[in-house]
């Protein structure tokens, strides 16, 4: 029989160390790495929706991390601020006092819940940080939880809300800085790796060790393990995994600004 109290002393832990290691947390990627590990110990999830702006007005800016790699067609049926399902979502934490929203074991009677369905999900978490300041606000869906989320997840995610809030404020003011030195001629593009170090990434995102590089590209391991060295030093990481995610992150990231400029 499992000891309540011991259960507590190891929610506490996992709690302050998802805490702490938010604390750190500046840019997307490091948002990424950080949903991928601390959270996932305290919340375990496949994707993780997040908003922030004026959710009240329905002017926000939408974003997905999520564990798996999603089609554009989908992503866009998770954020549509029309139809998707992070609309549907907010329509159901509005109706509920913005309480957190539990999804899963047979709920009915929520849009959001339907949703779920038609996009073949199931279990699922939201709430949200309504600031006074009304552009100020987010909102966090955790999809794809491997059990239908219980009244303790909903009270963890109510207990970790002020730093998701303020983690996901972080990002948003970090890039509105990066965009104005953009605008002002400031600002040069931190994809700065070369077509052979993007080559090289790309093999290790596939999971492929520095000796099936080299006989990919037909360079030694040694000059593999050279690319790999830039490219930790380019893009301010420790290892391969950080590395790939934050690469994935800044793809996403120009791709968002060059889209911004086409409109």
């Amino acid at each position: 029989m499992t000891d309540p109290l011991a259960q507590d002393q190891i929610d506490v832990q996992l709690l302050l160390f998802t805490i702490e290691t938010s604390i750190r947390v500046v840019k997307r990627f490091q948002f990424f790495l950080w949903a991928q590990g601390s959270l996932q110990t305290f919340l375990p999830h496949e994707t993780l929706l997040c908003a922030c702006g004026d959710i009240e007005r329905g002017d926000y800016r939408a974003s997905v991390f999520s564990r798996s790699v999603l089609s554009p067609e989908y992503e866009s049926r998770l954020i549509d601020p029309a139809a998707g399902l992070m609309a549907r979502l907010l329509d159901d934490w509005r109706a509920g006092a913005r309480e957190p929203l539990a999804y899963g074991g047979g709920v009915r009677g929520r849009s959001g819940a339907a949703a779920l369905r038609t996009l073949g999900l199931q279990h699922a978490l939201a709430h949200g940080c309504r600031e006074a300041r009304g552009e100020q606000s987010t909102f966090f869906a955790l999809l794809g939880m491997p059990d239908a989320p219980t009244d303790q997840d909903a009270r963890r995610i109510e207990l970790l809300m002020p730093n998701l809030h303020l983690a996901l404020l972080r990002i948003t003011e970090f890039e509105r800085r990066e965009g104005a030195e953009r605008a002002n001629g400031r600002y040069s593009s931190p994809l700065t790796l070369s077509a052979r170090e993007l080559q090289v990434l790309d093999w290790v995102r596939e999971g492929k060790t520095n000796h099936e590089i080299g006989q990919i590209l037909d360079i030694s391991p040694l000059t593999v393990k050279n690319h790999i060295q830039k490219i930790l030093r380019k893009l301010d990481v420790t290892n391969r995994a950080q590395a790939v995610a934050r690469l994935a992150a800044l793809r996403a990231h120009e791709a968002g600004r060059d889209l911004a400029g086409e409109t």
